[in-house]
């Protein structure tokens, strides 16, 4: 039987939620040459890059999770069984002791890292005319990130303060360790503009300005972390240094839903990004008198890079900034503790640090920064309709309330019409795991994943990845309308 420690309180102390809580770029819907709207995700100076003139997206929905402490095994998992009645997952007995549990974990000592992204893509447009280009976007977004967890921490939450093997053992790690989580609406302003063209050469530059609504966010920091676990039920930590950060729709002296106000925070967030243009023919200056008369030139390939989701949102609304800083604690006989509020469990943790139930409390305000990362893209045009494009995601965080974006270096070859589309990324995630995706377009429906290994059972499962786009888009060069969702080619 897990400890009440370990369910409440040592989550919180050192610094994780859990594996279970943005297809993480969407390659398929914002990497083409009718990538339209959704181009801005990588790089806002992308606008210039499409074939059409107009486009309109409907809806978009994005689904990532990914770790890689916690699988289950291949010949336990099936996609098609989450859709079965009366579908239970399958468990197995530890070793060391009597529970059952749903996965496996890897008992390597690497960082363990876990990332959850899901995002919709509300109603947006796009609209380029001559050198000028922009767009109008909204989304609600959630993301989780765990960055750094030392190993035996991740199994003495997984498995509990009595996994026996890594009792009456020190550990001292050394930060940071981070787990960041937050979830927002965004409304998006973006604006492109193509400052040079000239004979094979094309630059463009764009900017996007979010404003960021916060529905909620915690983070958890941990510097310095030195600890024993005695047995399942004593932790002697020798010292901590972390913050804490807390502003979710719940009322903490009574944990009921606390839905008013709904944003608990507000703030802004920019993407800034620059495109070089190779044209296949020199530019030519051209005039037309409608938006659909507008000429598409095409290229040998294009060069871009951004910093995307740059800001952050202050939460100020039932928010709460905690510090332990450099303190140490006893915890005992942590079987009987009983918390029946938020509030007393942040209390305890104060007076366990500090001989009050005040001292660790430092604001009634914080700060959580949005997933930034350097974005870099290269575009090749092969022939006719065939692609093959690079592209780079570096994250970085900002502050100690920042969330981790993971790296993803990828490979896409792509067979791309007005009609018709299909991409097949082969990525490198985090510089560990291997994947390979899929992405079908036909017109302005796109359905894809960029690891499609989660919906078949050919390896351990450690994550899933789907996302989708319905859209309406008008060509360049074309003013007659051709279909319910293209016109042109």
């Amino acid at each position: 039987m897990r400890s009440v420690f370990f369910k409440l309180v040592l989550p919180v102390l050192l610094l994780i939620p859990g594996f279970s809580a943005d297809a993480q770029d969407m390659l398929g819907t914002t990497l083409g040459n009718y990538a339209g709207v959704n181009s801005i995700q990588l790089n806002p100076s992308a606008l210039h890059n499409s074939k059409s003139y107009l486009d309109i997206q409907l809806l978009g929905m994005d689904v990532f999770v990914q770790n890689n402490y916690l699988y289950m095994q291949k010949s336990d998992y099936r996609f098609s069984n989450f859709f079965k009645s009366g579908y239970e997952w399958p468990t197995h007995q530890e070793d060391y002791g009597p529970e059952v549990r749903n996965f496996y974990h890897y008992t390597n000592h690497r960082y363990k890292n876990a990332f959850v992204q899901n995002r919709i893509n509300g109603p947006g447009a796009m609209l380029i005319f001559g050198k000028h280009a922009v767009a109008l976007t909204t989304a609600v977004r959630t993301a989780v990130s765990a960055n750094r967890l030392p190993y035996e921490l991740a199994n003495f939450i997984y498995l509990g303060l009595n996994y026996t093997p890594q009792q009456n053992i020190n550990y001292h790690d050394f930060g940071p360790i981070r787990v960041s989580g937050m979830s927002w609406g965004e409304i998006g302003l973006s604006y492109s503009n193509v400052l040079y063209a000239r004979g094979f050469n094309v630059l463009s530059a764009g900017i996007t300005v979010k404003r960021l609504m916060g529905l909620g966010g915690m983070y958890l920091n941990a510097k310095d972390l030195d600890y024993t676990v005695l047995n399942d039920s004593t932790v002697d930590i020798k010292n901590l240094d972390a913050q804490i950060g807390l502003a979710i729709p719940v009322d903490y002296n009574t944990n009921t839903a606390l839905t008013k106000p709904l944003f608990k925070g507000g703030g802004f967030g920019v993407d800034v990004g620059v495109t070089y243009t190779r044209l296949l023919h020199h530019h030519q200056e051209q005039y037309y008198n409608s938006l659909c008369a507008q000429p598409y030139e095409d290229y040998l390939y294009r060069v871009g890079v951004a910093l995307v989701d740059i800001g952050g949102i202050n939460f100020t609304n039932n928010a709460t900034l905690m510090k332990i800083d450099n303190r140490g604690s006893y915890w005992q006989n942590l079987p009987s503790m009983k918390f029946t509020s938020i509030q007393q469990l942040l209390d305890t943790i104060s007076y366990k640090f500090y001989g009050n139930s005040t001292s660790a409390f430092a604001a009634d305000h914080f700060t959580l920064w949005l997933p930034s990362a350097l974005s870099a893209q290269f575009d090749y045009h092969l022939s006719d309709f065939w692609y093959v494009n690079a592209s780079l995601i570096y994250g970085f965080p900002l502050g100690r309330g920042g969330m981790v974006r993971p790296a993803e270096l990828a490979i896409t070859p792509r067979y791309e019409s007005g009609w018709f589309e299909v991409n097949m990324p082969v990525s490198l995630y985090n510089w560990q795991l291997a994947r390979i995706g899929m992405s079908v377009r036909i017109y302005g429906i796109t359905v894809g994943t960029e690891k499609i290994g989660g919906f078949l059972h050919v390896s351990d499962f450690t994550g899933l990845d789907f996302y989708m786009s319905l859209k309406w888009s008008f060509d360049k060069g074309n003013c007659r309308i051709k279909g319910p969702v293209h016109c042109g080619r």
